[in-house]
This record gives structure tokens, C-alpha cells and sequence, in this order.
């Protein structure tokens, strides 16, 4: 077996049988023997994926079992281009691209041996799309500071992004009296001030979303002014209406008395009956208290309490007081001003139903020029465009029962100007101290007993009783 070419010579020498001789000479060329060549083998060696913008090392190792490697050629074959450096040798590296989606990138390595043999081996390496932080909106929102009741509030906001583009707009209401926001998915939304018996600030929220879902927040405070006069006309009328919820929580201990004169009490002004405010501040205690009323209210009432003005007082005394006090405080009201909006509890309504009464002083002339707004209220009933003096029950729905609910009924009446006005607040929070007080006198009255006012306290709850015949009803938790 020769590895080349080879020309051997050979000689024939002939004798014949006299002695002569004679003799000639041949060549014969022997080819090499035709060996196949063994290819070369490969390996590459890389990371399976990496970060948008980081080096990428690619290392081979290439062997040739006949002869030796030749060359090394790098070439990208798909995926987004990028410049391979020491694309003619062992070892090549590049730098992934910055892109904003996982991409992947293939590249082939093709090694020659010694004899023009040729083998080719791919690699792929998954580049992680770039993690750009987002760009958060800003957002600016522009409104009037304080405003009077009934009067419509406009709120404008300026949403940019720097880095994109804004896809929606939220308002929302963090605190106050519940209003309806018109447009609150908008840039710029609006609501109807309250007619409220206090200064109370009303506070929104404005959240701006981009396109890659980055949120920006701003807040804004409008202060509604106090509808006075509305005030005036209920406190004289809500001390007789507390009086009597005071005896039948006496009598019954309903809870919701309790809960309603402490929320009428702390948010009242000046009582004139000193042994009336001694009474109800001796109630409210754990034990009794000789302090003076403000001072008592600075340390017993909460936020929430001091909060409800006297149109909301008079609802939570409504629910709980007896016929005779109702109508004593609908007479009330009919002479201190020329229009009256109330509700009573009524029976067999749905949940979220309520009938709002209104009535004219006796011998008034028709309320003409009516108008009705409603936050949170869709009229059942048909409401009539002239109102007579003797009033009528319309049944209203709330809809969002988790919400509280405004009514305002305002006409001509007399060539004069006539309103009033309805609130209802969505839940009423309580205490522990009205909690404890609560459990402590049903322990005095013989309700429940040492054991279940031991277990009562332990688990945070309070018996409620039926303020009609004092029977338990259920059983509250405190918060």
C-alpha cells in the first residue's frame, strides 16, 4: 500500500543454447492507493440564552483524525444581523442586540482540513428582550378649591407620557360624601356638589395608565360649602326626635339607637338642656362622666362620628324612633321651613328600596318650576311636576346599595325659591367603647348573662335587640 505514485522497472535477460544472451527492461507505474479523507469533527460551545446588550462567547473544538484543520469560517444564518468578530478563527464572540422582544439567532461554524474536507455544525442562542424601565405619566389635575352646595364641579386633568402614550383614564372617590362622577373615564370628569348641612371636603383620585401599563396617581380636595340654612332648620327638631330614640333605647336597648344618637350627638352643636346632655354623655361612657360636653366629644367622638351633619342625624333617628316622635318631627319641620324631605322606615321593601317623603307647610300653595336631582337614586315611582302641600311617599331603588344616596327636591314656591334636601350615608361604623357600653347595660337590664357578656366581649360582637319589643335579633361584630 503506497500513499503515492511509484514506477517500478524490471529486465528480461535471455540465454539461448549456444551461450548468446540478449536482454530488454520494462517499466510498470503503480498508482497510490486511493485512501478516503476523514472529515473533520466539531463541537461548539456557547450560553443557550442571554441578556439583551451582553457578550456572547462562541468556543469550538475541531479535530481532524487524518491530518490537520485547515481553516475556520463563522457566518450568522438567521435571525437579527449582528458583526461577528474573529469570524476566521477557533473562538468567535458578538454582542446581543438590544431589542424589545425575545429573539433568536442561529450561526454556523465550517471547518477545512489539510485535504479541502469540509464540516459544518449550527448554534442557536436566545437573546432576552431588553428590560427598558418604563416611563411613568405625569398627570396634573385642575379644579376649584371650595365650591357651594348644588353646583356643578368641573375637574380637568393634563396626562403626558415620556415615553409613550396614554391609554386610560380613572376617577375615583377617595373620601367624603358619596357624589356621582360623570365621564370618569375620561381626561376631564365632573359631579354635583351635595347639598349638605356642613363644610365637608370631598377628595379624588385621577389614576392615568400608559401603554405599557405604568399607573400615575394625583389626587385633588374641593371643599364643599354648607347649605346653613337647610342646618338650622333641623337642629331644634333633631333634640326632641334624640329624646325620644334616648327612652325607647331605655327600654329596648336596639342598637341602633345608640349608634344614632352617638352620631348625632357628636355632631351636633350647642344642646341647651343640661340634664338632657348629662344623660346622654352618661350613656355613652363606660362609667359615669361629669366632663363638659366638649371636651367629652373631643375625647370619645371619632372622625366618623363628628361627620354627620343634621339631615344625616335625623335619618339615623328616624329609623329607630317611634310613630308619635316621627310625626312630632314632621310638624317640626313643617314650621320651621316651607319644605321638607324625609324617609321612614318602611315595610316589605327590597333591600336598597326606600319611600322619601316631602311635604309643604299646611296651606302653602303649590311648589311649581320642580326640579329633582338624585345621586345614587332611580325614581320608581312617577314623580309629578306640581307637589301639593299635604306631600306624598315616592318609592326610589339606590343603585349601588354599598353607596350612600343624595335627593334634592327644589321649585318655586310663593315667587320665592323653596328646597330641600335628603341624605342617606352608605354604613354607619361603631366603637369599641359603644360596643362595651352596649354589652354592659343589656348585663344590667338581666338581657344576657355574665357568661355571654364574658363570651360576647372575647369575641368582639354585641346582642342586638328589636327596638319594637326589645326581643334579641342578631348578634354584631364590632370593628
Amino acid at each position: 500500500m503506497l500513499d503515492a505514485d511509484t514506477t517500478l522497472e524490471f529486465e528480461l535477460l535471455v540465454t539461448d543454447d549456444k551461450g548468446a544472451t540478449a536482454k530488454d527492461t520494462f517499466n510498470v507505474k503503480i498508482k497510490r492507493a486511493q485512501v478516503e479523507n476523514q472529515l473533520p469533527n466539531i463541537v461548539i460551545t456557547t450560553v443557550a440564552e442571554i441578556g439583551a446588550g451582553a457578550e456572547v462567547y462562541m468556543t469550538s473544538s475541531a479535530t481532524d483524525s487524518d491530518g490537520t484543520i485547515a481553516s475556520y469560517q463563522w457566518s450568522q444564518k438567521s435571525g437579527y444581523g449582528v458583526t461577528i468578530r474573529d469570524n476566521s478563527q477557533a473562538n468567535a464572540s458578538f454582542t446581543a442586540p438590544v431589542l424589545d422582544a425575545d429573539t433568536r439567532l442561529e450561526f454556523e461554524l465550517l471547518v477545512s482540513d489539510d485535504k479541502g474536507g469540509e464540516a459544518k455544525d449550527t448554534v442557536s442562542v436566545l437573546v432576552k428582550r431588553a428590560e427598558v424601565e418604563n416611563q411613568l405619566p405625569n398627570v396634573v389635575i385642575t379644579t376649584v378649591a371650595e365650591i357651594e352646595s348644588g353646583a356643578e364641579v368641573y375637574m380637568s386633568s393634563s396626562a403626558t407620557d415620556p415615553d409613550g402614550t396614554i391609554a386610560s383614564y380613572q376617577w375615583s372617590q377617595k373620601s367624603g360624601y358619596g357624589v356621582t362622577i360623570r365621564d370618569n373615564n375620561q381626561a376631564n370628569a365632573s359631579f354635583t356638589a351635595p347639598v349638605l348641612d356642613a363644610d365637608t371636603t370631598l377628595e379624588f383620585e385621577l389614576l392615568v395608565i400608559d401603554d405599557k401599563g405604568g399607573e400615575a396617581k394625583d389626587i385633588v380636595r374641593v371643599k364643599i360649602q354648607s347649605a346653613a340654612q337647610t342646618s338650622n332648620y333641623y337642629e331644634s327638631c333633631n333634640t326632641q326626635l334624640a329624646l325620644n330614640v334616648l327612652n325607647i333605647y331605655d327600654e329596648t336597648l336596639n342598637f341602633s339607637s345608640l349608634s344614632g344618637l352617638k352620631k348625632w350627638f357628636c355632631s351636633a352643636p350647642d344642646i341647651n338642656n343640661s340634664n338632657f346632655t348629662k344623660r346622654v354623655i352618661n350613656l355613652l361612657s363606660v362609667e359615669d362622666n361629669e366632663e363638659d360636653i366638649e371636651l367629652w366629644k373631643v375625647a370619645h367622638c371619632s372622625d366618623d362620628d363628628k361627620g354627620f351633619g343634621a339631615s344625616m342625624s335625623a335619618n339615623l333617628l328616624l329609623q329607630v324612633a317611634d310613630d308619635e316622635a316621627k310625626a312630632g318631627w314632621s310638624n317640626c319641620i313643617a314650621q320651621k321651613q316651607m319644605l321638607s324631605c324625609h324617609t321612614f322606615n318602611q315595610v316589605n321593601l327590597n333591600p336598597g328600596e326606600l319611600y322619601l317623603n316631602y311635604g309643604l307647610k299646611q296651606g302653602s300653595s303649590q311648589l311649581t318650576n320642580v326640579d329633582i336631582v338624585a345621586t345614587n337614586l332611580t325614581a320608581i315611582d312617577a314623580i309629578p311636576d306640581t307637589l301639593e302641600p299635604d306631600g306624598k311617599a315616592l318609592l326610589f331603588k339606590k343603585d349601588d346599595t354599598s353607596s350612600g344616596a343624595y335627593f334634592e327636591l327644589s321649585g318655586t314656591l310663593d315667587n320665592e325659591h323653596a328646597s330641600c334636601s335628603y341624605t342617606m350615608m352608605s354604613s354607619y361604623s361603631f366603637g369599641a367603647e359603644l360596643c362595651e357600653v352596649q354589652r354592659l347595660n343589656a348585663l344590667e337590664q338581666g338581657k344576657i348573662s355574665q357568661r355571654d357578656y364574658t363570651e360576647l366581649k372575647y369575641i368582639n360582637s354585641i346582642p342586638e335587640f328589636d327596638h319594637r319589643n326589645g326581643r334579641p335579633l342578631v348578634y354584631l361584630r364590632c370593628e
